[in-house]
């Protein structure tokens, strides 16, 4: 588990840096409004934010479960969101970073799902 919660905060520390510094340099000035220079800025303060407290509950992930939960819950939401973005919203030529973040959010879902019931027989094995 300590090594899933380790990649998903460094997944989220990757769109930090592609939301915050490197957004201009990925799409044109002319294509960035104010709302979506801003909307990029708090998105990428987020993931930020989770790539710290993701990192924090690799340490002790049993005495962590909220972190664990939301690891959970980001890998499953951000799936979602990437599935719509590539059938409905993205055009093909536009899809890819979508894709590589699907199939990304797609495995850390899967590990963490599959790692969740050891770690949670490992907590209550140790409160006995």
């Amino acid at each position: 588990m300590s090594v899933l919660l380790r990649l998903t905060a460094v997944v989220c520390l990757a769109w930090a840096v592609v939301l915050l510094p490197l957004k201009g340099r990925l799409v044109p000035a002319a294509e960035l409004t104010a709302m979506a220079r801003a909307a990029a800025n708090g998105l990428g303060i987020a993931n930020l934010v989770f790539a710290y407290l993701f990192w924090h509950a690799a340490g002790e992930p049993a005495a962590h479960r909220g972190a664990v939960y939301a690891a959970i819950m980001l890998s499953a939401l951000k799936t979602a969101n990437d599935l719509y973005e590539l059938l409905v919203l993205m055009p093909p030529n536009e899809a890819l970073p979508a894709l590589a973040d699907l199939v990304l959010s797609v495995g850390l879902l899967v590990g963490l799902l599959e790692a969740l019931p050891r770690m949670l027989a490992g907590a209550r094995s140790k409160n006995l």
